[in-house]
C-alpha cells in the first residue's frame, strides 16, 4: 500500500533538486546492508551518460553509488554554484571507498573570489590573465579533496576535464588539468586520471564523439572516454577484488 505523505516527499525533493540545478541519481539495487559506497560528484556531465556510465561499472563491482550531477558546476564560481558547500552536505565518512570528481570543464574564465581569498582591495574578481589565477584555483582544488580524505573517503580520483572541440578553451583546459593533477597529488587520498585522447578523432568512423557544442560527450564518445579510463580507474580503487579482475579485462579489451 502506497503512503500518500511518502509518495508526496518525494515529489517535492525532487522538485527541489532540480530547482537547484542537481541531479540526483535515485539508489541503486546494489545498496545493501554493509556494501561499500562510492560517489560521482561533477558538473553536468555526470548527470548525463558519462556519469551513468562510470555508475553502472561501479555497480558491478558491488558499490553502492551516489551520483550528483550539478549544472555548470566548477571552482572557478562559488558565488554561482558551491561544489565545496554541495560535497560537505554529502554523505562521505570511512564506508566511502572511492569519490570520482570531474569538473573543471566551465572554469575557464575569471574565478570569483571568496572574501578570504580577496587581497586588501577587496577586490572580487580574478582574472584569467592575473598571475595569482593559477595559485587560487590550484587551492581550492586541493582543499576539496583534501576535506574529502578528511571525512573518510580512502580514495579520490580526479577525472581531468575531457578533450574538447573548441581550440580556445581546450588551450585553457590544458593550464586547469595540469592544476587539478598538482592538487590532487597534493593530497593525502587523492590521485588525477588523464582523460585525453581524442583531439583528431572527433568523429572518427561516422561517430560523433561530443555534442554540438563541443564538449558535452555523447553517448559513444562517453564510452570512449571510459573505456580508456576504465582499468586505471578501478585498479586505484583501495582494496575490490572485483575490480581488480574487471579492470584486468579491460586492459585486454584496449590491445
Amino acid at each position: 500500500m502506497r503512503c500518500p505523505a511518502m509518495a508526496f516527499l518525494r515529489r517535492l525533493l525532487t522538485v527541489c533538486s532540480l530547482a537547484a540545478g542537481v541531479t540526483l541519481a535515485p539508489a541503486t539495487r546494489a545498496a545493501t546492508a554493509g556494501a561499500e559506497r562510492a560517489l560521482l560528484i561533477g558538473s553536468s556531465s555526470v548527470s548525463q551518460e558519462f556519469g551513468r556510465i562510470i555508475s553502472r561499472a561501479l555497480e558491478r563491482n558491488g558499490y553502492h553509488v551516489t551520483r550528483r550531477g550539478v549544472t555548470s558546476a566548477g571552482f572557478a564560481r562559488p558565488d554561482y554554484r558551491d561544489v565545496q558547500a554541495l560535497m560537505e552536505h554529502m554523505s562521505v565518512d570511512r564506508q566511502t571507498a572511492v569519490v570520482l570528481v570531474y569538473l573543471g570543464v566551465n572554469d575557464g574564465q575569471s574565478l570569483w573570489l571568496r572574501p578570504a581569498e580577496r587581497a586588501s582591495g577587496g577586490r572580487r574578481w580574478l582574472a584569467w590573465s592575473d598571475e595569482r589565477w593559477s595559485r587560487v584555483y590550484e587551492q581550492r582544488a586541493r582543499r576539496f579533496v583534501e576535506r574529502l580524505c578528511e571525512r573518510g573517503a580512502r580514495r579520490v580520483l580526479v577525472l581531468l576535464p575531457v578533450d574538447v572541440a573548441g581550440d580556445r578553451l581546450q588551450h585553457r583546459l590544458q593550464r586547469i588539468r595540469r592544476l587539478q593533477a598538482r592538487a590532487a597529488a597534493a593530497t593525502t587520498c587523492g590521485a588525477a586520471i588523464r582523460t585525453g585522447g581524442d583531439i583528431g578523432h572527433f568523429d572518427g568512423a561516422g561517430l560523433a564523439r561530443r555534442r554540438r557544442d563541443g564538449f558535452h560527450m555523447t553517448r559513444h564518445g562517453a564510452r570512449v572516454v571510459w573505456e580508456r579510463i576504465r582499468w586505471r580507474a578501478l585498479q586505484s580503487i583501495p582494496g575490490g577484488r572485483r575490480a581488480r579482475v574487471e579492470g584486468r579485462f579491460a586492459e585486454r579489451e584496449a590491445r
